[in-house]
């Protein structure tokens, strides 16, 4: 794997888990930014045909 790979999965996993506080938190401004994130990502890896689990329902397509 990838050090691009690798990053972005990490990223990924960290986007995750900060989506998930700020929906237990109810906090709708921290949800858009995270999930603005993660749609990112998912073009991101979309672009350069790299499959990050979690991404499936960010997919800006």
């Amino acid at each position: 794997m990838t050090e691009f790979v690798e990053q972005m999965r990490q990223r990924v996993n960290d986007a995750l888990g900060d989506l998930a506080e700020a929906r237990a938190a109810d906090d709708e401004y921290r949800i858009q930014v995270h999930t603005g994130e993660l749609e990112s990502f998912a073009r991101l890896a979309a672009e350069n045909g790299v499959r990050v689990p979690g991404l499936e329902a960010f997919d800006a397509a």
